[in-house]
């Protein structure tokens, strides 16, 4: 599964992010993919809820898939993270 291993990616990339800003939680992320990915955002949401719910500063997290326009040399770029800061 493709997807999974972009979860498994993210995962310590918005623990790391968490503990870095001290954040309570991660709200949403948003990934620009290339424009030939197969990456699903409803499959991404949930995958990342299954492995994620018993994080608590990543349960209800939000993955916001945005399609490049532009060819790009990754299949997916973390755009933004939107967090909820103690």
């Amino acid at each position: 599964m493709h997807e999974m291993s972009v979860i498994e990616n993210l995962i310590p990339l918005l623990k790391r992010i968490c503990e870095e800003q001290k954040a309570y939680r991660v709200v949403s992320v948003q990934l620009r993919i290339h424009p030939y990915s197969c990456l699903d955002q409803e499959n991404l949401n949930f995958m990342f809820s299954c492995i994620a719910e018993n994080e608590p500063r990543l349960k209800d997290t939000k993955i916001k898939v945005v399609r490049s326009s532009e060819n790009q040399e990754r299949e997916y770029i973390v755009d933004n993270v939107e967090l909820e800061i103690e």
